[in-house]
């Protein structure tokens, strides 16, 4: 059986955690295919993450976003900015930015791109963000994180369309108790 929760350590203060995934054209994905490995399941794989949780929580880490564990006050500044929204520029090949409105990203050759800067125009893709993709953004990004999502930011930012539908889809989820909401905040 094959573990499937994928740790990478930076240093012992950060911790990412995430479930591994089989891509076509690797080698785990041939040992998938041919039967030499399985994939662990979905209630093996639970039992893992929460012994993952329960053994960093009580060795001082803070889970703050739902694959991220990190020592007091050592979040990822990096990762943190794509779930809180923050803009960013991406500088050199393959470099990604955001603006509020768009993801842009450069292509990836080195020798493509320092034509493109010598030249005066950039190479890169762009992906303009409608109103309800940059909605679902805010709303997937926000929820997976500790801080989770401003319930006033969302009316503001969005509409009062867009933040009645997401109280309606939360109302199981609250019911539940898998949601709440705390302070304006889902």
């Amino acid at each position: 059986m094959l573990l499937v929760i994928q740790i990478g350590v930076i240093g012992n203060k950060h911790i990412s955690a995430y479930h591994l995934t089989y891509e076509k054209g690797t080698r785990i994905y041939e040992m998938l295919q041919s039967h030499r490995i399985s994939e662990v399941d979905e209630e093996s794989s639970v039992r893992f993450f929460s012994a993952l949780m329960d053994t960093l929580g009580a060795a001082g880490y803070e889970h703050y976003e739902i694959s991220n564990f990190c020592l007091p006050g050592l979040h990822s500044r990096h990762n943190s900015s794509y779930w809180t929204g923050k803009k960013y520029l991406g500088c050199g090949p393959s470099a990604h930015s955001y603006n509020g409105i768009s993801r842009q990203w450069n292509i990836a050759s080195l020798n493509e791109y320092i034509k493109g800067i010598d030249g005066g125009i950039p190479a890169f893709e762009i992906e303009e963000l409608d109103l309800y993709t940059r909605y679902n953004d805010f709303v997937i990004t926000g929820i997976r994180t500790k801080w989770g999502m401003p319930l006033s930011k969302l009316r503001r930012e969005y509409g009062e369309e867009l933040y009645a539908y997401c109280l309606r889809m939360a109302q199981p989820y609250l019911k539940q108790g898998t949601l709440e909401i705390v302070n304006d905040t889902l």
